[in-house]
Protein backbone atom coordinates (compact mmCIF):
# COMPACT_ATOMS: atom_id res chain seq x y z
CA UNK A 1 0.00 0.00 0.00
CA UNK A 2 2.65 2.36 1.10
CA UNK A 3 4.49 0.92 -2.31
CA UNK A 4 1.79 2.14 -4.39
CA UNK A 5 2.06 5.38 -3.23
CA UNK A 6 4.88 6.52 -3.68
CA UNK A 7 4.13 5.12 -7.30
CA UNK A 8 1.77 7.24 -7.83
CA UNK A 9 3.94 10.58 -5.98
CA UNK A 10 5.89 9.54 -8.59
CA UNK A 11 4.07 9.61 -11.62
CA UNK A 12 2.08 12.62 -10.52
CA UNK A 13 5.66 14.57 -10.61
CA UNK A 14 6.36 13.32 -13.50
CA UNK A 15 3.69 14.28 -15.38
CA UNK A 16 3.80 18.04 -13.19
CA UNK A 17 7.92 18.55 -14.78
CA UNK A 18 6.50 17.33 -17.81
CA UNK A 19 3.43 19.94 -18.34
CA UNK A 20 5.67 22.87 -16.50
CA UNK A 21 7.86 21.85 -19.47
CA UNK A 22 5.60 22.33 -22.48
CA UNK A 23 3.52 24.93 -21.24
CA UNK A 24 5.33 27.18 -23.67
CA UNK A 25 6.82 26.44 -27.15
CA UNK A 26 10.66 26.38 -27.00
CA UNK A 27 12.89 29.39 -27.70
CA UNK A 28 14.51 29.46 -31.32
CA UNK A 29 17.93 30.28 -29.24
CA UNK A 30 17.85 26.19 -28.10
CA UNK A 31 18.09 25.80 -31.74
CA UNK A 32 20.94 27.83 -32.66
CA UNK A 33 24.76 27.83 -31.95
CA UNK A 34 26.44 29.68 -29.42
CA UNK A 35 28.14 32.92 -30.65
CA UNK A 36 31.25 34.95 -29.37
CA UNK A 37 31.75 38.34 -29.83
CA UNK A 38 35.37 39.58 -30.67
CA UNK A 39 35.63 43.50 -30.67
CA UNK A 40 39.33 44.73 -31.88
CA UNK A 41 41.26 47.98 -32.81
CA UNK A 42 42.56 47.32 -36.11
CA UNK A 43 45.55 50.58 -36.86
CA UNK A 44 46.17 51.32 -40.15
CA UNK A 45 42.76 50.39 -41.89
CA UNK A 46 41.88 53.88 -43.28
CA UNK A 47 40.42 53.22 -46.85
CA UNK A 48 36.76 52.03 -46.92
CA UNK A 49 37.59 49.52 -50.30
CA UNK A 50 40.35 47.92 -47.95
CA UNK A 51 37.89 47.73 -45.14
CA UNK A 52 35.38 46.43 -47.46
CA UNK A 53 38.46 43.58 -48.55
CA UNK A 54 39.56 42.70 -45.11
CA UNK A 55 35.76 42.05 -43.80
CA UNK A 56 35.10 40.04 -46.88
CA UNK A 57 38.10 37.78 -46.16
CA UNK A 58 37.52 37.50 -42.22
CA UNK A 59 33.49 36.64 -43.12
CA UNK A 60 34.64 33.59 -45.12
CA UNK A 61 37.07 32.26 -42.41
CA UNK A 62 35.21 28.78 -41.52
CA UNK A 63 34.27 29.25 -38.22
CA UNK A 64 33.20 33.48 -38.61
CA UNK A 65 29.44 34.05 -38.45
CA UNK A 66 29.72 37.47 -39.36
CA UNK A 67 32.11 40.61 -39.73
CA UNK A 68 31.99 44.47 -39.55
CA UNK A 69 34.62 46.79 -39.96
CA UNK A 70 34.19 50.49 -39.49
CA UNK A 71 36.97 52.03 -41.64
CA UNK A 72 36.00 55.86 -39.66
CA UNK A 73 37.07 54.10 -36.35
CA UNK A 74 38.87 51.38 -37.18
CA UNK A 75 37.07 48.87 -35.40
CA UNK A 76 36.10 45.48 -35.98
CA UNK A 77 33.66 43.53 -34.96
CA UNK A 78 33.59 39.89 -35.31
CA UNK A 79 30.66 37.12 -34.38
CA UNK A 80 31.99 33.47 -34.62
CA UNK A 81 31.94 30.30 -32.97
CA UNK A 82 34.36 29.17 -30.28
CA UNK A 83 34.19 25.61 -30.81
CA UNK A 84 35.51 26.50 -34.47
CA UNK A 85 37.85 29.12 -34.62
CA UNK A 86 39.93 30.86 -31.40
CA UNK A 87 40.67 34.43 -30.82
CA UNK A 88 43.93 34.39 -31.54
CA UNK A 89 43.30 32.90 -35.46
CA UNK A 90 40.95 35.91 -35.79
CA UNK A 91 43.24 38.69 -34.94
CA UNK A 92 45.62 36.63 -37.25
CA UNK A 93 43.39 37.13 -40.06
CA UNK A 94 42.56 40.42 -39.32
CA UNK A 95 46.28 41.23 -38.98
CA UNK A 96 46.63 40.48 -42.99
CA UNK A 97 50.09 39.33 -42.75
CA UNK A 98 51.72 41.52 -40.02
CA UNK A 99 50.07 44.85 -42.44
CA UNK A 100 47.46 45.89 -39.95
CA UNK A 101 48.03 46.28 -35.95
CA UNK A 102 45.38 44.76 -33.95
CA UNK A 103 44.92 46.10 -30.01
CA UNK A 104 42.39 45.77 -27.97
CA UNK A 105 40.03 48.31 -26.76
CA UNK A 106 39.80 49.09 -22.72
CA UNK A 107 36.33 49.05 -21.76
CA UNK A 108 35.83 50.30 -18.30
CA UNK A 109 33.30 47.52 -16.17
CA UNK A 110 29.75 48.70 -15.68
CA UNK A 111 29.36 49.68 -12.06
CA UNK A 112 26.00 47.80 -10.93
CA UNK A 113 23.08 49.56 -10.61
CA UNK A 114 20.45 48.39 -7.74
CA UNK A 115 19.80 45.12 -6.92
CA UNK A 116 21.29 42.07 -8.61
CA UNK A 117 19.69 38.44 -9.22
CA UNK A 118 21.44 36.20 -6.17
CA UNK A 119 21.00 33.46 -8.47
CA UNK A 120 24.62 32.47 -10.45
CA UNK A 121 23.63 32.63 -14.31
CA UNK A 122 25.25 29.32 -15.09
CA UNK A 123 22.12 27.80 -12.70
CA UNK A 124 19.24 29.87 -14.41
CA UNK A 125 21.07 28.36 -17.72
CA UNK A 126 20.95 24.72 -16.25
CA UNK A 127 17.10 25.16 -15.40
CA UNK A 128 16.68 26.50 -19.32
CA UNK A 129 18.25 23.13 -20.51
CA UNK A 130 16.36 20.82 -18.47
CA UNK A 131 13.15 22.55 -19.22
CA UNK A 132 14.07 22.24 -22.85
CA UNK A 133 14.96 18.94 -22.55
CA UNK A 134 11.73 17.64 -20.83
CA UNK A 135 9.40 20.33 -23.69
CA UNK A 136 7.66 17.87 -26.06
CA UNK A 137 6.36 20.40 -28.02
CA UNK A 138 10.25 20.27 -29.35
CA UNK A 139 9.43 17.08 -30.87
CA UNK A 140 6.85 18.46 -33.27
CA UNK A 141 8.88 21.80 -34.21
CA UNK A 142 11.22 21.34 -37.30
CA UNK A 143 14.16 24.28 -37.68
Amino acid sequence: MKHNRFLQAGLALLVLLLVWASWEEPSLHNYARPVRFLQVQVDGLAAPAEAATVQRQVAAVPGVAACVINSNTQMATVLFHEEDISEADIERVLSVGGTFRITRPQLAPAAPTGRQCPVPPSYLEAVDKIRFALNLRRLFISV
